[in-house]
């Protein structure tokens, strides 16, 4: 009779009990390791452009509930970036270590599927670019075709295999944005092609003439043939063209005396040539400092088909590219390249 009466018990509070309705807001949280002074983790939305901030302690712990009109795909920034996939009624914890995120990332609880899932995402389309995304983007119509369609197979079938533990949202979503992801790969290809016809090694470099100079009167690309030249299309607005500063001056110095020239062409507006002045004298720019003649759609800027900066180009004594697309000043492989010429 007991045993009788503690299973009516049982199923009648089975019944009272009332399945909680979704939350209309997500929970995010989790610890950093080796976390930056002062910097907290942005997420930003590329679809609407609005950002969020997580404010994060000293120790590197953060915590915030968020109300979102839909599912979304972030782009964190925590001093570098990373995918973040978030919808209402998740509870996902986000761990890492800020030296070494993408290795040391994880997630859990409520939607660590998809963001793991965006974690594969991320390694897989790396594969795909591997050291130099213009090898890719180079290969002969056959070769690209092969390579895409591997890599995309290989995307489908990761997918499908996770569909039933991911939000079908994600999904769709997921499907979508491959499909954009390979027609923009298309039309890239294609463009690629055309540079390399136009910009490969030993072709003759894209001219501009009269720029203003920094020191006073005009320069040309003509000024300087006789020398190697190293190009920084740069601007004051732009952080990592800022960020290359102090390395471009150690990369001056250790080849000081030798003969190549290097020239700063900055792509402001011609209104905001005082704000280029004071930039060169308050960071003490050296090299020869020049401002386009037309800002980012200067001619010299179009046919190099610069769309993002900082751009650095590399020619030789005779004004034929060597790199249309060079090192920067931070990387090593730039020392490397700029020893391997006879200068």
């Amino acid at each position: 009779m007991k045993n009788i009466l503690l299973i009516v018990l049982i199923c009648f509070l089975a019944a009272c009990k009332t399945e909680q309705p979704p939350k209309d807001y997500a929970v995010v949280f989790g610890t950093i390791t080796n976390p930056k002074d002062s910097i907290n983790l942005r997420l930003f939305n590329p679809e609407t452009s609005k950002s969020i901030t997580l404010k994060v302690d000293k120790d590197g712990n953060f915590r915030d509930t968020l109300k979102l009109e839909k599912p979304a795909n972030f782009n964190a920034v925590y001093d570098n970036v990373f995918a973040v996939y978030l919808a209402n009624n998740m509870e996902l914890q986000i761990n890492f270590d800020a030296n070494q995120i993408q290795k040391t990332i994880t997630y859990k609880g409520y939607g660590e599927e998809e963001n793991n899932f965006l974690k594969y995402k991320t390694k897989h389309v790396s594969s795909l670019f591997g050291d130099d995304y213009k090898d890719y983007l180079g290969k002969s119509q056959t070769d690209f075709e092969t390579t895409t369609k591997t890599f995309m197979d290989a995307f489908h079938a990761e997918l499908d295999k996770k569909t039933t533990v991911l939000d079908s949202a994600f999904v769709a979503t997921e499907k979508a944005s491959m499909a954009k992801f390979k027609e923009d790969m298309v039309a890239q290809h294609q463009q690629q092609l055309e540079i390399n016809a136009k910009l490969g090694k030993g072709k003759p470099s894209p001219d501009f003439k009269d720029y203003l100079n920094y020191n006073g009167g005009t320069s040309s690309l003509a000024d300087f043939k006789g020398s190697y030249v190293y190009i920084d299309v740069w601007a004051t607005w732009c952080v990592p063209c800022v960020y290359e500063i102090p390395f471009l001056e150690k990369v001056e110095k250790q080849f000081e005396g030798k003969n190549i020239k290097f020239v700063s062409v900055s792509v402001d507006q011609k209104k905001d040539e005082q704000k280029w002045r004071s930039m060169i004298k308050d960071k003490n720019m050296k090299g020869i400092q020049l401002l386009a003649d037309n800002a980012d759609q200067s001619q010299f800027i179009t046919e190099y088909y610069i769309f993002g900066i900082p751009r650095f180009i590399l020619l030789d004594t005779n004004g034929n590219i060597v790199n249309y697309d060079a090192p920067r000043p931070s990387e090593e492989k730039l020392i490397q390249l700029l020893k391997s010429l006879n200068l």
